[in-house]
């Protein structure tokens, strides 16, 4: 009898002290456990869970030891066991839906997190789970029933507050979300997390002002945070803010220096600012670790030009191959070329017209005219001209422009079309001085000496009246030519008519010693007056300039003969 009585309080005494040494290894565990030793804790719980199967507890803190470590799916066999042992086991679901949302299985966790809150239905923290894993799951009305749940828990729990501003968010209804964020900062002000949110917010309303004074409130509050320096560059640098952006990604930079993409965001937001040498050190790191990025050395080129460093633009440009190049590159290498000390005319050429093949529209005409000017200059005066006509498609009172292109009809002898170009810069710009002598000597050429003569009377006009320069080579020719006119005049009546014949003589006198006293020098002017005088009868001054000629021009054919006829000494 005593034997069996020994027996039974034996085994008694080994199911206590087992069951006692596995409640020992499962406080173990959970101290491990929150001290985030997860490897050691799994270590300890586990022989809690031999040592105990049924332990609910031992199960529970052993699958979150093993979600903790991402052994999703052993973490989800020791949770669902530990529910099984206790269905009202408020932890374990509300783990278990910590799980699924791992697994991204947003039903289950709801689930989950409903049954831990109707266990525990005082604890805020599964109800916020709740409303989160619903807000996930876009069930609008459900995660606001949520989130106004656990403010009756907790009338002044920021992140409840803040949950209903997330619903509203998804909503779009941005003033209502800025009101309930702006409400939850006042219980939880150094929440960096929610003032970014609050700016991101702030900026989707169109309030750059409030959205700026958040950021900067966030880096004053963890400076070192990279991520909220990161969001907070990344923010302003979306919505185009470049200048409020540099701070943030600056910091960023310094704090995480090998991220590629917030260094290129930090150039192009230098470069936006008009911070062109801050662009090109930073776009010149860029090229150390990414040396074949195109659209980095695009970026590096466009820096160097914008800073009026034309060489290295020219340089970079010269490095890209010219098919990656786009219309507004295109322009930049040109210019570049363009304004080296050794001017590469071809490049200019070939950069240009390829520039204005790829954009038609009006917004290169400008460069339509500059590549017109540069090939006028190359005395490619055929395709100077069609560059001259695109750009007077888009700008038909470009005066430049018909112009330039009126002197290469002139050029090429095709006087009508000089004519015509010319007429209408007159016409635009009466006082344009340089039209009005290119129109005269185009009537000239294409033996319309009358309305020459017209148009030289715009030019006395004109210079005799412009004070910024010196017009006496100018006057000089209009002069000039207008005694011609009337010398040219006069021969034609002498047979008939030669009285007025004579007073034609007679007109052009004054008009060629005007011209003279313009340029007193002007062989040009003497021989024609020198043809005058004879017309007039007048030898001896006509031998004299005769001789003034000849002393500049010996072998001048016409003044040789004319004196040779007039028996000059």
């Amino acid at each position: 009898m005593n034997k069996k009585y020994y027996i039974l309080a034996f085994s008694i005494l080994v199911l206590f002290t087992g069951v006692t040494y596995s409640q020992d290894l499962t406080q173990q565990g959970l101290a491990l456990l929150q001290k985030k030793d997860y490897e050691g804790a799994a270590a300890v719980l586990r022989r809690a869970v031999e040592t105990s199967p049924r332990s609910e507890k031992a199960n529970a803190y052993f699958g979150e030891a093993l979600l903790y470590l991402g052994k999703l799916d052993s973490a989800e066999i020791f949770l669902k066991k530990a529910v099984d042992l206790n269905n009202e086991y408020a932890e374990a679901y509300a783990l278990l839906g910590d799980l699924y949302v791992q697994k991204k299985d947003i039903p289950s966790a709801i689930e989950n997190y409903k049954l831990a809150s109707k266990y525990d239905n005082k604890n805020i923290g599964y109800v916020l789970k709740l409303g989160d894993a619903q807000l996930q799951a876009d069930s609008l009305d459900a995660a606001m029933a949520s989130f106004v749940k656990a403010t009756t828990i907790q009338e002044k729990n920021p992140r409840a507050i803040e949950g209903i501003g997330d619903v509203y968010l998804k909503q779009n209804i941005y003033s209502a979300a800025i009101d309930k964020y702006n409400e939850a900062l006042t219980y939880d002000s150094l929440n960096v997390p929610l003032r970014l949110k609050l700016a991101n917010t702030y900026m989707k309303n169109g309030d750059g002002a409030n959205a700026y004074e958040q950021f900067v409130k966030a880096s004053n509050l963890d400076p070192n945070n990279a991520d909220a320096q990161l969001q907070a560059g990344e923010l302003l640098y979306i919505n185009r803010h470049y200048s409020e952006a540099i701070p943030f990604l600056q910091k960023y930079h310094e704090l995480k220096p090998g991220d590629q993409k917030e260094l290129l965001h930090l150039g192009i937001a230098l470069f936006r600012s008009g911070r062109f040498h801050d662009a090109i050190e930073t776009f010149k790191n860029y090229l150390k670790v990414e040396p074949n990025s195109i659209d980095v050395k695009k970026a590096l080129a466009a820096a160097y030009h914008f800073e009026k460093n034309y060489e290295d633009s020219y340089k970079v440009y010269s490095s890209i191959p010219f098919d990656s190049l786009d219309a507004k590159d295109l322009v930049r290498f040109g210019l570049d070329a363009n304004s080296i000390p050794q001017r590469d005319t071809s490049t200019v050429i070939k950069a240009w017209s390829r520039a204005v093949q790829l954009d038609t529209t009006s917004q290169l005409s400008e460069i339509e005219y500059l590549l017109g000017t540069v090939l006028f200059g190359a005395k490619d005066y055929t395709a100077a001209i069609a560059h001259f006509q695109r750009r007077l498609t888009f700008e038909p009172n470009d005066v430049a422009a018909l112009l330039n292109m009126g002197l290469c009809y002139f050029i090429i002898q095709d006087y009508s079309h000089a004519i015509s170009a010319l007429r209408k810069v007159t016409e635009l710009k009466p006082q344009n001085l340089q039209g009005q002598l290119w129109l005269a000597r185009a009537y000239i050429y294409a033996d319309s000496l009358e309305q020459a003569k017209d148009v030289y009377q715009n030019v006395i006009r004109v210079a005799i009246n412009d004070t910024t320069g010196d017009h006496s080579q100018d006057l000089n020719e209009a002069y000039r030519q207008t005694a011609l006119y009337q010398i040219i005049t006069g021969s034609k009546l002498q047979k008939d008519r030669p009285e007025e014949a004579k007073r034609f003589y007679s007109d052009a006198l004054p008009n060629l010693m005007t011209a003279l006293r313009y340029d007193p020098k002007e062989p040009k002017t003497h021989a024609l007056l020198a043809q005058d005088y004879a017309l007039l009868g007048k030898i001896d001054d006509a031998c004299k300039e005769i001789k003034i000629v000849l002393r500049v021009d010996p072998r001048n054919e016409q003044m040789l003969k004319l004196q040779k006829s007039l028996g000059c000494e």
